[in-house]
């Protein structure tokens, strides 16, 4: 199963079933056919920005963002930044590797997050150009990736 699909899965488990843990999401999932382990379970839950509430059985359950933008930002951010296979800079300018396919995800979300920094970005089918304003914008985000990646 693709790591969307999984995302969206979860998403739509945990609206309708009480989860409190993440080993009882693993087995949840597993039992769907879903094969995960614990560490994807919890890049996942990082991913969703899955929070913890009240249950009504008492304890904490996860539950999803109640601001949708939030959630759809959040989901957006780790799609584009899960394409993203490599990375260089030279002076204002940040080149990004990325899965073939994916880099209009990549470009769309650079420029929802990063509009005001950036003058222009080219992409083809597996890399991006990303031209910013100044150097230390392109810097930022280099050393962000990196630190992802």
């Amino acid at each position: 199963m693709k790591r969307e699909d999984r995302l969206n899965f979860i998403a739509q488990f945990i609206r309708e079933n009480e989860i409190k843990t993440q080993e009882e999401l693993v087995n949840t999932l597993l039992t769907h056919g879903i094969d995960v382990t614990q560490a994807t379970v919890s890049r996942d839950i990082k991913s969703l920005a899955l929070i913890k509430v009240p249950a009504e059985s008492g304890g904490y359950r996860y539950d999803l963002p109640k601001n949708k933008e939030v959630l759809q930002s959040s989901l957006h951010k780790a799609l584009a930044f899960d394409a993203i296979t490599g990375t260089k800079i030279k002076d204002n300018m940040l080149w990004i590797l990325a899965n073939p396919g994916t880099t209009s995800l990549v470009k769309n979300y650079l420029l929802e997050e990063y509009s005001d920094d950036i003058f222009s970005i080219i992409i083809d089918d597996d890399s991006a150009l990303v031209i910013f304003e100044m150097e230390e914008d392109a810097k930022n985000l280099y050393n962000l990736l990196t630190r992802i990646l």
